[in-house]
């Protein structure tokens, strides 16, 4: 009888098992947070064990969430042919750190010990991106010990040893004190630092160890152990061998506090390239992912380069995320799998808005940077507003057959009438239409430095100018014909959210080639502009995804006495795209009887911190301050030599299906309004720098 029960159980279960989950359920907690972590959905076969392995991750993200007493209870409903699984979480309250204690340290502060630890406590102001809202972090708690350690083995005491911390919760309030006990014992000293390498041909020991930041006499610090073993690693791996292992040996002397340490040094064998696999690519071709990977088969293994081919990948904006693995072959072997997931390249807009200077606007554009696969990218656009319609045509190749120089072209058509808008009260004239285009030629030198250099052309002429207007030469019509360059330096991680890197830019434009048309003047200067931005990512530091900012730019007009500088083409600053963003766009600028006639020197200075608004919609908030200056000439009998413009604001940028939109919300600091109008809120498309 026992057996028929134990054997009509077992078919249950087997045919239990074989069912597919057509229903889940949480309850207590929000399962549209958790359903997609628990590793189980919707159409997959049921088991008890992946039940039991969903359950166990569900307690480490609510306890990693600060929650200490989680519960969770599953219930199984059978419906034939399907199952349907439901999951009870009793949470209970969330804790929140109010004190850490170190007991037995007496000669590390405690606030150095806990300053890489993640369960930290609550501070001020904690809901603020670099401080700590106390949350307690559960799981964490144990590693958080190896982490007071390591601050230990930083300054040289080896035998330090750190208990895993007890957490005090007060049920009555749910507030929490962290406990460390620690033995701290003796600061120990380096007393000797020596390489055991076989002989690797241009790359002695010797020149390794002027390089090492450990030294003789020194504190023994494993910070510093690290860094020598990845300077090691990293130099070997750059001349082909990429299965370099170095080994640290360390003799203790306690009588004397001192630690003897032997880096063992095995260079193995050489590694070339063998193949290049590439993976993830629907759409772009596979020669344009293999362009921007500075390794090919036959190449000696380079670690840098595998590094910075990683880089180039995503400074293209073609891939939302680009991988190269490293898969070993033989001794001598290895195939490089470049894995990529592409982005959104393409978009199409049709539609209208509010701009802070043209009022209601209707655009129509079409943008892929990456047209059928081949890495070119065409641009089209037509805008219409009650100030401006424009008409824009461009294509860039980046990689003209696949080498290292880029050839791009342009062409464009401007009208603009004024006529009917107080915004722009202050112009000596009414309508004014633009016509022209460019040819540029450009090179990539090295992973980061590029260069380039074109010719540009433009046709300008006024209607309605005011001729009571002393300055009115300055409206005269004109052409300008010039030579045009850039140099490039870009080292940054990503095209739209770089975390890492610099970003630099020096252009010059020569205007005064050739001759004007009759009725016309031609435009005679020389321009330098700069741009420079730093960007710094404390993902690691803080485990938060705050990106640090810096950024300037320069501009700078040259010309000779009696040479013609249309106003035009003079530097105005304002807005998103010119630098001081609270101003509307282009109107800071130094004025000559009540018109604004541009400046030959300008400069903006920008401080920014981003952080994540929402990581599935890709949308970021960015916190800024903006300080700007510009100058006129003094020979103009201009008002004011100088102007100064400062504002603070948040940009909200989105990565949408129709390209980056940036949303700025910002308030202008003591403005000079006489040179400037204020705007506190401006939007703008396809912004980058």
């Amino acid at each position: 009888m026992l057996k028929r029960v134990l054997l009509v159980l077992l078919l249950g279960m087997t045919l239990l098992a074989a069912k597919t989950i057509d229903s889940i359920e949480i309850k207590g907690f929000d399962g549209d947070k958790l359903k997609p972590i628990i590793g189980i959905k919707v159409g997959d076969t049921y088991t008890t064990g992946k039940v039991v392995k969903a359950k166990k991750i569900i307690r480490e993200a609510l306890g990693a969430a600060g929650y200490k007493r989680v519960t969770v209870q599953s219930a199984v409903s059978d419906k034939g042919s399907a199952v349907g699984l439901t999951f009870t979480i009793n949470k209970g309250n969330k804790v929140t750190i109010r004190k850490v204690e170190i007991v037995g340290n007496k000669k590390v502060p405690s606030a150095e010990l806990t300053s890489h630890v993640i369960n930290k406590k609550a501070e001020f102001m904690g809901w603020f991106p670099g401080r700590s809202s106390g949350t307690a972090n559960i799981p964490q708690l144990k590693y958080d010990a190896m982490r007071v350690k390591d601050e230990y083995y930083k300054r040289g005491y080896i035998d330090a040893k750190v208990d895993e911390p007890s957490l005090e919760v007060d049920p009555a309030t749910s507030d929490a004190t962290v406990t460390y006990r620690v033995k701290e014992g003796r600061q120990y000293k380096v007393s000797s630092v020596d390489l055991n390498m076989r002989s690797v041909p241009s790359l002695s020991a010797a020149t390794l160890t002027t390089e090492l930041q450990l030294k003789k006499d020194g504190v023994f610090d494993v910070s510093k152990l690290r860094s020598d073993i990845k300077m090691i690693s990293t130099k070997l791996a750059d001349m082909g061998y990429a299965y370099a292992k170095v080994l640290p040996g360390f003799r203790k002397n306690p009588r004397n506090l001192t630690m003897a340490v032997r880096y063992k040094v095995l260079p193995g064998k050489k590694v070339t390239i063998n193949n290049l696999l590439i993976k993830g690519n629907k759409k772009t071709k596979d020669h344009v992912v293999r362009r921007y990977v500075d390794l090919a088969p036959g190449d000696l293994y380079s670690y840098t380069a595998l590094k910075e081919s990683k880089k180039a990948l995503s400074r293209t904006g073609y891939f939302e995320k680009a991988v190269i693995k490293p898969k070993k072959v033989s001794s001598t072997k290895m195939d490089l799998e470049v894995d990529v997931k592409e982005a959104k390249t393409g978009a199409f807009t049709i539609g209208g808005g509010y701009g802070s200077a043209d009022g209601w606007m209707i655009d129509g554009s079409i943008k892929e940077r990456n047209i059928f696969g081949t890495g070119m990218e065409l641009g089209a656009a037509i805008d219409y507003s009650k100030v401006t319609q424009s008409y824009n045509l461009s294509l860039k190749d980046p990689r003209l057959f696949d080498s290292k120089y880029s050839l791009s072209f342009g062409v464009f058509k401007k009208e603009s009438d004024y006529s009917d808008n107080d915004t722009y009260d202050s112009l000596a004239y009414e309508k004014k239409d633009e016509i022209g285009g460019y040819l540029s030629l450009g090179r990539q030198f090295t992973h980061n430095l590029y260069a380039s250099i074109g010719y540009s052309y433009k046709d300008v002429e006024y209607d309605n100018v005011d001729y009571n207007n002393s300055i009115i030469v300055d409206y005269t019509n004109y052409v300008k014909s010039s030579i045009i360059g850039s140099l490039v330096y870009d080292s940054t991680d990503d095209y739209y959210v770089p975390r890492e890197g610099i970003y630099a830019r020096f252009g010059f434009e020569y205007a005064g080639l050739g001759s004007a048309p009759a009725g016309k003047k031609l435009a005679e200067f020389t321009r330098y502009d700069g741009k420079f931005a730093a960007y710094y990512g404390l993902k690691d530091q803080i485990d938060y995804d705050l990106i640090l900012r810096a950024k300037l730019r320069g501009s700078y007009i040259d010309h000779d006495s009696g040479k013609y500088v249309p106003v035009s083409e003079r530097l105005y600053l304002g807005g998103a795209s010119r630098g001081i963003r609270g101003f509307k766009s282009g109107t800071i600028s130094p004025m000559t009887g009540g018109f604004r006639t541009g400046g030959y020197k300008s400069y903006v200075a920008s401080l920014e911190a981003s952080i994540p608004l929402s990581v599935a919609s890709k949308m970021r908030l960015t916190f800024f301050v903006d300080y700007g200056q510009i100058w006129g000439e003094s020979d103009w009998n201009s008002d004011v030599d100088s102007i100064t413009q400062k504002s603070v604001g948040a940009q909200v940028e989105w990565r949408s299906p129709f390209g980056p939109i940036n949303l700025v919300f910002a308030k202008a600091i003591d403005p000079d309004e006489t040179h400037g109008d204020t705007a506190t809120f401006e939007f703008n498309i396809g912004g980058k720098f």
